[in-house]
């Protein structure tokens, strides 16, 4: 099953493993070190299967913040699942099906 979705990460967690820098001091497709990403970050690509709680999620990605470029990504361990995304130990995302 392949789901086509949209990702977008709307808040560093408090209690984050990792700082997040912001966006502008990031560079994306580079080692920026042990960062979470930036809150203004999104993708588009295709899920295998949906978050579940003490996984991470990964993603074929076909775009990144509109830009289409391929790759894969991955996040922290999923530690709960909202009404409309899902939370890591670093970050809080929404997600879309498109």
């Amino acid at each position: 099953m392949q789901l086509k979705v949209k990702i977008s990460k709307i808040a560093h967690r408090e209690d984050a493993i990792h700082d997040a820098p912001p966006i502008h001091d990031y560079v994306a497709g580079e080692d920026n070190g042990d960062v979470s990403l930036p809150v203004e970050y999104y993708l588009e690509g295709f899920m295998h299967e949906a978050p579940a709680v003490g996984r991470s999620l990964v993603v074929l990605r076909t775009s990144r913040n509109g830009v289409e470029i391929g790759g894969l990504f991955t996040t922290s361990t999923v530690t709960e699942i909202t009404n409309d995304g899902f939370k890591t130990l670093n970050s809080v995302y929404k997600l879309e099906y498109i």
